[in-house]
């Protein structure tokens, strides 16, 4: 009879491992689901940070450049040049009459480059595209995701986009 009942407790046991195993798995499952569920929230939010930092460098550019006189370029000094482009000529940032900041060339690539110039980062590490719209005289950013900010060239206005 001992030998049986043994048995039974060894089987009971296994049974109570199964038991805090499986609930183990769902709690692991559920945390995972809901971590998995806002990494594209949490995209959405690191371009909103984006947008927020782009419109305080643009206030803080303009300030400078009346404080400075309304010069037609200016020097953004804060800037700090890495060592892989090391051009002084690459933080001088071309301003129209009201104070905004302009990018060189009114093309895509002139859009990348301003965003360098006022943020201090490449596009491709914030995985932002740059694209130029001749019609509305604006740099266009756009997320993977499908979020985007758009920056019009004549007024200094920053608009953040979000999709659904």
């Amino acid at each position: 009879m001992q030998s049986q009942q043994k048995a039974d407790n060894d089987l009971l046991n296994i049974y109570g491992r199964m038991i805090v195993v499986g609930l183990v798995l769902v709690i692991v499952a559920i945390v995972g689901a809901k971590y998995f569920l806002t990494l594209p929230q949490i995209a959405t939010r690191g371009l909103e940070v984006e947008h927020n930092r782009f419109v305080n460098v643009l206030v803080m550019v303009r300030s400078q450049w009346l404080s400075l006189g309304k010069p037609q370029q200016m020097q953004l000094n804060w800037e700090a040049l890495d060592n892989i482009s090391n051009k002084a000529e690459s933080s001088v940032v071309n301003m129209n009459d009201l104070g905004w900041p302009q990018p060189k060339s009114f093309t895509a690539q002139g859009c990348q480059d301003l965003w360098w110039q006022l943020m201090g980062t490449e596009l491709d590490n914030a995985d932002l595209v740059a694209d130029y719209s001749a019609k509305d005289n604006r740099c266009h950013y756009l997320s993977p995701n499908g979020n985007s900010i758009d920056y019009q060239l004549d007024s200094g206005s920053v608009i953040f986009s979000a999709q659904p």
